[in-house]
């Protein structure tokens, strides 16, 4: 019955440029725009997933600690960690956090102009 998540959403202070941002550094695609002053985006990887960013009312961004009550990352899955860690520092990206690894996984926390935290996921195999 159920196929997936549809999208995630970030309610953002400036959903304008944390849009630019997402679509200049991950190369994704403006799927739908309301045209609003505060407008509402939507954005499409090219695997197909979906993230939503709209104007915010009001709020902080979250702490680092996966112990706190909520969504607590967006994660991305690249098929070259390497490259992609380079592409990001390249693109103004400076602070890296709660880097691991082992043979079949690496990851990196980092975050949006915005402070909100996305993770950098590599597998070696998909998850079963």
């Amino acid at each position: 019955m159920f196929k997936g998540f549809e999208h995630a959403a970030i309610a953002a202070r400036d959903s304008r440029s944390l849009a630019e941002w997402y679509v200049s550094l991950f190369g994704l695609k403006i799927v739908y725009d309301d045209k609003k002053e505060q407008p509402t985006y939507l954005l499409r990887a090219p695997d197909g997933s979906v993230i939503e960013i709209m104007p915010a009312a009001a709020g902080q961004p979250a702490k680092y600690d996966q112990q706190l009550l909520g969504l607590r990352h967006l994660a991305l899955t690249v098929d070259d960690y390497e490259g992609a860690v380079n592409w990001l520092r390249d693109k103004g990206v400076t602070e890296f956090f709660d880097e691991r690894g082992a043979d079949n996984f690496r990851l990196v926390f980092f975050r949006d102009p915005e402070g909100n935290l996305l993770h950098l996921m590599w597998r070696s195999k998909l998850l079963d």
